[in-house]
């Protein structure tokens, strides 16, 4: 028993040491692309109209500023589409409000939207695109907060072979406990996923801020194509890039802002998360536990007591303690600078082992649950995060998902 105590414990060193380099160089990778970003300013002629699809539910912390600063826009021409489904959703009278004050505002707000789909996102969405003025479309989340010159810079990146456009997230202005892990963890992780991925090609893409054609999105089967599946920016990424178009990451960070967010609403949306990626990729999700590295260390603390007598081992555990968790607070850091041109992030850097160690719990909860509930809305997830209504709603992907 003893031996096998020692083969665990430098095991879990090995695997420690791997998951600090591992995190380490992707870090490296996302901070030289972020350091090489282009800071050019298109043409005024050479920027398209779009229409702003910004799909609501709930009145969230900063959903009034956030609406707001679209209206600061440095952009010629631009409309902004609000779509609300329940009449009385709390975030109406938000929205009237700016729409009141500011009158002039090249904003509307559209209510209502058929459920013909599982995904009420895709279905907002849907509606929204109809009353779309502009052959530009532009995906935005409510809770994002864009700088006075996002949709000149995005536009900019649209075209020359690049049929979608998305962006790099920073996340800033936090509250409470949950906001600040969750900042911690978009500035880190996510930010370190989405470049890495791009850098390899791979699109992989979040819908807070996605920019396409219209006409382009109808030719990859239009947004009836993921209104069954929870991941639907991920898989609408991938057909885009299946159908020859590139998919580009603009690496002008694009706020976003959750001050309120609660300990419980980073938690739940990291699962749901989780199980979305758990069931768009298995290997991918399993290879995410070497990025993960103060989790390990965690793991391989309790291995130390059976260190052979005279080997160093608690000695080596505090060592390599000290270098990893230097290192990747240092390397959060330097992301979270760059990303949001400040040190804001420093006063909230030691809560990363707190968001770590919880990280890893969901990851843990993730490879197994299949429930999800989503705003009130419950729903079961299959392959490629198809959704259905009971745990037996497996269901195949549907044809056009693997068109």
């Amino acid at each position: 028993m003893e031996e096998l105590g020692i083969r665990v414990f430098w095991l879990l060193f090995g695997i420690t040491l791997a998951s600090s380099f591992a995190f380490g160089a992707l870090q490296c990778v996302a901070l030289t692309m972020l350091w090489r970003r282009p800071r050019k300013r298109p043409l005024e002629d050479a920027l398209p109209g779009i229409s702003v699809l910004k799909p609501i539910k709930g009145a969230d912390a900063g959903l009034r500023a956030n609406l707001e600063a679209f209206l600061d826009q440095e952009y010629p021409e631009y409309e902004i589409l609000v779509g609300v489904k329940d009449p009385e959703d709390p975030a109406i009278p938000v929205i009237r409000a700016v729409m009141c004050e500011h009158p002039r505002a090249p904003v509307r707000l559209v209510l209502g939207a058929a459920a013909t789909g599982m995904n009420p996102k895709v279905n907002n969405l849907s509606n929204l695109v109809r009353h779309a003025r502009h052959e530009h479309l532009l995906i935005s989340d409510a809770d994002v907060r864009p700088r006075p010159g996002y949709l000149r810079g995005i536009a900019s990146e649209l075209g020359g072979g690049a049929g979608l456009v998305h962006n790099v997230l920073v996340g800033t202005e936090e509250r409470r406990l949950g906001a600040v892990l969750e900042s911690l963890h978009m500035n880190s992780f996510v930010a370190t996923t989405l470049c890495a991925a791009h850098q390899v090609g791979h699109s992989c893409v979040v819908g807070k801020s996605m920019l396409f054609k219209r006409s382009d999105l109808e030719q990859i089967g239009g947004f009836a194509a993921v209104e069954n599946v929870l991941a639907e920016d991920y898989v609408l990424g991938q057909r885009f890039q299946r159908s020859g178009f590139r998919v580009s990451l603009s690496l002008h960070a694009l706020p976003v802002v959750n001050p309120d967010r609660s300990l419980a609403g980073f938690f739940n949306r990291q699962l749901r998360w989780a199980q979305m990626r758990r069931r768009l990729s298995l290997r991918a999700y399993l290879a995410e536990v070497l990025g993960n590295p103060i989790a390990w260390l965690a793991v391989w603390s309790p291995w130390v007591v059976l260190a052979p007598p005279g080997s160093g081992g608690a000695s080596l555990w505090l060592v390599v303690s000290g270098a990893v968790l230097s290192t990747k607070l240092a390397g959060d850091l330097a992301l979270s600078r760059t990303l949001r041109g400040d040190f804001g992030a420093l006063r909230n850097l030691p809560w990363t082992v707190v968001k770590d160690l919880l990280v890893a719990a969901v990851w843990f909860v993730g490879l197994f649950k299949r429930r999800i509930n989503w705003r009130g809305s419950v729903r079961w997830i299959g392959p490629q995060s198809r959704l259905g209504s009971s745990p037996r709603d497996r269901g195949a992907l549907a044809d056009a998902l693997q068109a």
